[in-house]
């Protein structure tokens, strides 16, 4: 594409139909514009069709439009936004949200290693996934941390808006996400098989968030399971239980899960030497009850991961990390939960 700018502040541009379908193969919002505008019937004489256009005086308009937002002070676009990422497939994004996703509302943050989501449920539970950077195929971040709150259950809808549309299974949805400013709305531009939807959500302003963590040092249980193992023994848990409780054993080492409800006590002891135990590790024998309602949410993570992790201290405060993977890369689902506190 040329583009001069005379003395009247006319544009004119170099658009033969190759150069167009070119410009528009990688630009998004361009065809999103000109989508808007053919299916809002603003001109007859427009034709999207393969990035073929007609109209030229048209396309010459919305073009002064891109390149305004654009090259405007010879800036990139991403350098006009706080954040900018792009995934061709936005299917393991989503998967990795609805997995923590039991509150409304998540706090995103975004540093250069990619994006953290945390969600909290009244101080005592609080679940993380990690998106890194490798999972989009291009990240931009103009700041050392960006953090907004948005409604998950938004979020996910918007991403997975073409699910079940298409009649072709192996048809991805490609996904470009941008955040402009703060207090700004996030938007999101998807597109599968030719079909162009851009959704705008609003942010909220992010409050304090607990900082929960278990350092190696004060580590005092760690265990790794399959996680399909892991699925069937929570599974199968009486679902009227008010607490789970769960044992990790130093001498003789074993892992136990035990539960109390309407159908009376159930337990599963797991040995160390279990096939389903990749690791045991116990300096100190503990015993430690939580809220079923808590646990549950676990579930999500192991229908995705493939392995879990388990880590507790001294207090009982629990850690779950889920590892899941990405074509060649590793993502991580993780999940605090703080210990029944015995009121004697």
């Amino acid at each position: 594409m040329h583009m001069t700018n005379d003395h009247n502040n006319n544009l004119s541009f170099d658009l033969s139909p190759p150069k167009l379908a070119k410009v528009l193969s990688n630009n998004y919002e361009l065809r999103s514009i000109l989508n808007r505008c053919y299916n809002r019937r603003l001109t007859s004489n427009l034709i999207f069709d393969a990035g073929k256009l007609v109209s030229q005086q048209l396309v010459y308009e919305l073009f002064y439009l891109v390149i305004n937002m654009e090259v405007d002070g010879n800036d990139s676009f991403e350098e006009k936004y706080l954040l900018v990422a792009k995934a061709d497939n936005v299917k393991h994004i989503s998967s990795l949200l609805k997995a923590v996703n039991f509150k409304d509302v998540g706090v995103c943050f975004a540093t250069e290693h990619g994006l953290k989501i945390v969600v909290e449920d009244s101080k005592c539970v609080q679940a993380n996934t990690f998106i890194g950077s490798e999972i989009f195929q291009e990240y931009h971040l103009n700041d050392d941390t960006v953090a907004f709150r948005v409604d998950l259950n938004t979020l996910i809808e918007c991403l997975t808006i073409f699910d079940g549309c298409s009649t072709n299974p192996s048809s991805t949805t490609a996904l470009k996400l941008t955040y402009k400013e703060y207090g700004s709305p996030v938007k999101l531009l998807l597109e599968e098989g030719g079909i162009i939807t851009d959704c705008s959500l609003r942010t909220m302003e992010v409050f304090d968030i607990l900082d929960f963590s278990i350092p190696a040092e004060s580590t005092t249980s760690k265990i790794i399971l399959r996680s399909s193992d892991f699925k069937d023994i929570l599974s199968d848990i009486d679902s009227t239980s008010d607490y789970v409780e769960f044992t990790f054993s130093e001498e003789p080492q074993f892992f136990k899960i035990l539960t109390s409800g309407v159908a009376g006590k159930c337990s599963v002891e797991i040995p160390s030497k279990s096939e389903i135990m990749e690791q045991f590790l116990c300096n100190t024998s503990i015993t430690v009850k939580y809220k079923y309602k808590q646990i549950k949410p676990f579930l999500k993570c192991m229908n995705i991961s493939q392995k879990t992790l388990i880590r507790t201290n001294e207090e009982g405060l629990l850690c779950c990390q889920f590892m899941v993977q990405v074509d060649s890369h590793t993502c991580y689902l993780e999940y605090f939960c703080t210990p029944i506190v015995d009121e004697d």
